[in-house]
């Protein structure tokens, strides 16, 4: 039986604690986004610590942008964890970036998934969690709203896996690249290598 949520900028809990929720509870997240918002992502080590997989596909990458976002990180002492985040999560293995800029699709959405989706491919005991909307999760929203996004779970989750698992097979790594930005970054804000932080 399908089970689906809506939700709003004004929801308690709205789509950031959810999806803080769902992450939190997961072994496996994949999410496809039209783009790297550093300045929205707000998600903590915590959250993550159980996640052993993260595939993240974007649909474009500026790298300009994508700089001056870091930039803007790094020398704010207080949201420079999010880029040392990041960089653990690449150096250990549990973050892998594609873009696929021919693919696209809409809206955003992500997907949590538990070990035994994570080793069969498909949905087991636990069905995953799927959530589509506006991957921002910074407050107040940066826009006056509405910001709807939907949380389901059921055969619609593991359908939407099998259309994100498409899209990865065609898309192209994007590690690397991010990675320096990131590096060069902390490195003009004076803050600690992120290869030391990571660990």
């Amino acid at each position: 039986m399908n089970n689906a949520r809506l939700l709003d900028e004004r929801t308690r809990p709205d789509f950031r604690d959810l999806y803080g929720v769902h992450a939190a509870e997961c072994t496996a997240l994949d999410a496809a986004v039209g783009r790297i918002r550093l300045g929205g992502m707000s998600l903590a080590a915590p959250e993550l610590d159980g996640v052993k997989q993260i595939r993240v596909l974007l649909g474009e990458m500026n790298a300009l942008t994508l700089s001056s976002e870091a930039d803007s990180l790094a020398s704010d002492r207080r949201r420079q964890a999010r880029i040392v985040l990041i960089s653990s999560l690449f150096a250990r293995g549990r973050l892998a970036v594609r873009i696929a800029p021919l693919a696209g699709w809409s809206p955003d959405f992500s997907i949590f998934r538990t070990d035994s989706e994570l080793n069969t491919g498909r949905a087991s005991c636990r069905a995953p969690v799927l959530m589509i909307g506006p991957h921002w999760f910074e407050r107040p929203y940066p826009h006056p709203g509405p910001a709807l996004g939907v949380l389901i779970t059921g055969a619609p989750a593991v359908r939407a896996l099998e259309r994100f698992d498409e899209l990865w097979a065609q898309a192209h790594d994007v590690k690397g690249p991010i990675e320096e930005i990131l590096e060069a970054a902390l490195r003009r804000a004076g803050g600690q290598s992120l290869a030391a932080s990571a660990g």
